[in-house]
Formats: C-alpha cells, sequence, structure tokens
C-alpha cells in the first residue's frame, strides 16, 4: 500500500465519486514541508481512493482505503474535522520526520480533514464509511481466520498487556476524541468519546 503526493488534480473521468466537499482544509502530522497549517482544497471520496487537491498549492494527496486503520469525526479543540490515521510507517515523501530512529518508529501520520461547513461532516464520514468498506483488509481477514479459539487476546483497556508504543498511541487518541464529562451511557461508555454517526 501507498500513499501518493499530487502534483495536478485527479482525473475522475472513470472514478465514481461518493462525495465532493469543496472549501475544505487538511492538516497533515507530522506537517508537509513548508506546510505549517491547513492547506486549501477540495477532497473527493471516491470508491477506489480518497483525494485531496489544493489549486492554491498545486499540490495534493491520494490515499488507498486500507492504509487508513482509524476514521472518524472530531470535535476537539472546537475544530469539527473528519480524523484519519494511517497505517504504521506509512508517510508521505516530503513530510517532517524525526531523525531519532526510535521516535521515527512512535511517530504515525494523522490527517484531519476541516470542511468549511461543519455540517457536512456527517456525509463526509458515511461516504468515507461506505468506500472502506468496499476494500476490506485482506490480510487482517485471513489473520482472522487462522487464529485458534483459545488464543488469549488483551483488553483494550488493559495497559499491562500493551507495548510501550501501543499504550503511547492509546493516550493519543484519546486526547483526540475527547470525552464529554459526567454522559456516561448504560453500557458505560462515555458519550461524545468517538463522535460516530453510524449507530450499530
Amino acid at each position: 500500500m501507498t500513499v501518493t503526493l499530487l502534483s495536478s488534480p485527479p482525473d475522475l473521468t472513470d472514478l465514481v465519486v461518493r462525495r465532493t466537499e469543496k472549501k475544505i482544509g487538511l492538516l497533515v502530522s507530522p506537517p508537509l514541508a513548508g506546510m505549517s497549517g491547513p492547506i486549501k482544497g477540495e477532497m473527493f471520496v471516491c470508491e477506489s481512493q480518497l483525494y485531496f487537491y489544493s489549486e492554491e498549492q498545486h499540490s495534493g494527496i491520494s490515499v488507498e482505503y486500507p492504509d487508513i486503520i482509524i476514521h472518524a469525526i472530531s470535535r476537539r479543540d472546537g475544530l469539527p474535522s473528519i480524523y484519519c490515521q494511517l497505517d504504521s510507517g506509512l508517510f508521505f515523501p516530503n513530510q517532517d520526520l524525526p531523525e531519532d530512529e526510535q521516535e521515527l518508529e512512535e511517530t504515525v501520520t494523522e490527517l484531519k480533514f476541516i470542511p468549511e461547513d461543519s455540517e457536512s461532516l456527517e456525509s463526509i464520514y458515511e461516504a468515507m464509511s461506505y468506500c472502506a468498506g468496499l476494500h476490506p483488509d485482506k490480510e487482517f481477514m485471513d489473520d482472522e481466520e487462522e487464529e485458534d479459539d483459545d488464543f488469549f487476546y488483551a483488553q483494550p483497556s488493559d495497559d499491562a498487556e500493551l507495548n510501550e508504543v501501543q499504550q503511547a498511541a492509546l493516550r493519543h487518541l484519546e486526547s483526540v476524541f475527547e470525552p464529554i464529562p459526567n454522559h456516561t451511557h448504560q453500557n458505560g461508555a462515555k458519550e461524545g468519546q468517538f463522535d460516530n454517526p453510524m449507530e450499530e
């Protein structure tokens, strides 16, 4: 799997576009070289890939859905956005990455798509979820089928079973999806922890 930098607008002629968001900003972390703030452009949620392109910067990105391991609506710090985390070790060619090997190992690429109209968040999320469902992770599915029924799985909340990198990643995600205090559902999940418009 790869993530790609675009030097021209994506050719959408033969693509099925599920959602287009014309006025949207993109924050990449770690940042792209020379980009300190949101890049203004257009987002194209296609069935094959996710595209973003900025006419102002004459550049953009494309990401394959299996490379997006998390996507969700985030309203942290009063900045409604679509938050995406890419698979470990996936970086764009011109990202400002740490030189320290250990620090680099702990670094993941995060994308925040910030629409001018926050009311469009749910539509963008639903389109991305639909398209992601068209590209199941075959390697993960194969591994799941091969797992023995007696294999021990650590609970996600059991920090003792997570290594240092995983614990750091868990703490970071908990900070991204900031829970609303004093609102708890009967199943113990805090309301707003994961602002997910799709109900199971």
